[in-house]
Formats: C-alpha cells, structure tokens, sequence
C-alpha cells in the first residue's frame, strides 16, 4: 500500500462527496416513504 494519498485537500474531497451522497440518498428514502406511507389519511 505505497500509494495511499497524503492530501488534505483530496481527502476532504473524497469525504465531502461520500457525506453528501449520503444525505442525497437519505432525501431521496424520505421521499419514497412519503410516497408510499401507509398511515397517511386517505
């Protein structure tokens, strides 16, 4: 493991991106369940 990058700047990156696709992905289930719920009133 030689080249394991020492880069504060593309780390943060790479940790930024991760961060927010998750929170997309979050956004994205709460929409679905939005859609989907079964205990709204009709």
């Amino acid at each position: 493991m030689g080249s394991v990058t020492t880069n504060p700047w593309l780390i943060a990156i790479i940790n930024m991106t991760i961060v927010f696709g998750v929170l997309i992905g979050l956004g994205m289930l709460m929409s679905l369940i939005q859609v989907v719920d079964p205990t709204k009133a009709k």
